[in-house]
């Protein structure tokens, strides 16, 4: 049985594109569907997610640039990767094209190589998106699962306090009950704190993953909330990776970092120093205003660090570099 790489929509008016479009991706392994007019690839769109759209910009009832903004207000198809696709090659086609929520531009007529080397890092990096965001939810449902067994287990002790009368009629017995039950509970809270600590060991590698985009660029999605023990287990992770791997760029994206402050300014500087002493240079995209604040404010030295808004960004400007360098 076939396994697919990725779902992807393609919306073109023109047979023959469609043709050549699809003859391109056949060797992708897939899963295609097209469109041919504007509000057929919303209703597409909006039936099942794609991990990329393909999108010509001239169509016959709402153009590309239309169809674009109308995704991207819509929250249940708010992240879909959009591509357009155009003959339309001036600057400000492209630049309205970007402003709409587009990732990419692709020339017509198509060549073929280029457009493969174009679309699969969007693919790439939606399906691992994806990845982790299903993985963030079975630790989130784990962690409620462990929370209702504590909560059921402390319903439980508060019952067995309130059979005062009970408990006073059996003292003696109790008494001696509790002694080995005492030296039950220490072995028990001592197991307990072993599962304990293997259990956040792992939640912390799991929670920085690095995720190989080519053979010489890596990927550090940062999510949630970052504390010292994370951030330790971050840069460990980071070096490890790129020195195994002889890395020439380590993508640090902090966009899902629910707050960024002095700390983890200061952790992602540690990481760009020590990265840079293995020769890896060093990405960090989901800047914003107050991440810049913060960095500003440290006085921080960012000699060699690149520094973008978004992951697409940065991922290019690595994958730029990159080929110059091979």
């Amino acid at each position: 049985m076939t396994q697919f790489n990725g779902f992807v929509v393609a919306v073109d008016d023109n047979p023959a594109n469609l043709d050549t479009l699809l003859d391109a991706l056949s060797s992708e392994h897939l899963d295609l569907a097209v469109a041919t007019d504007g509000n057929m690839a919303i209703s597409l769109i909006e039936r099942e997610q794609p991990d990329l759209v393909l999108l010509d910009v001239m169509l016959p009832d709402i153009d590309g640039f239309g169809v674009c903004k109308r995704l991207k207000a819509n929250p249940q198809t708010a992240d879909t990767q959009i591509v357009f696709m155009t003959a339309l090659n001036n600057r400000e086609h492209r630049l309205q094209g970007l402003k709409a929520g587009a990732v990419d531009y692709i020339s017509k007529p198509f060549d073929t190589e280029e457009l493969l080397a174009r679309i699969r890092p969007h693919i790439a990096v939606r399906r691992m998106t994806r990845a982790l965001q299903e993985k963030n939810a079975s630790l989130e449902s784990e962690v409620r699962q462990r929370v209702a067994v504590e909560a059921a287990r402390e319903a439980l002790l508060v019952e067995l306090m309130t059979r005062t009368d009970e408990l006073r009629e059996a003292k003696e017995g109790l008494e001696r009950e509790l002694v080995e039950k005492g030296r039950a509970n220490a072995e028990k809270t001592a197991l307990h704190e072993q599962v304990i600590a293997v259990q956040r060991s792992r939640l912390l590698e799991l929670s920085t993953p690095l995720i190989p985009i080519t053979d010489r660029i890596l990927v550090m999605p940062l999510i949630g909330t970052m504390d010292s023990d994370r951030a330790q287990q971050a840069i460990h992770a980071m070096l490890h990776g790129a020195s195994s791997r002889g890395a020439e760029f380590v993508i640090l994206d902090i966009t899902g970092l629910k707050r960024v402050d002095e700390s983890v300014a200061t952790m992602l500087l540690t990481a760009a120093s020590g990265l840079r002493l293995l020769g890896t240079r060093t990405v960090i995209t989901g800047i914003g205003s107050e991440v810049a604040r913060t960095l500003v404010h440290l006085d921080a030295p960012l000699q060699g660090v690149v520094t973008k808004g978004t992951l697409q960004d940065g991922i290019a400007v690595a994958m730029h570099a990159s080929r110059h360098r091979g």
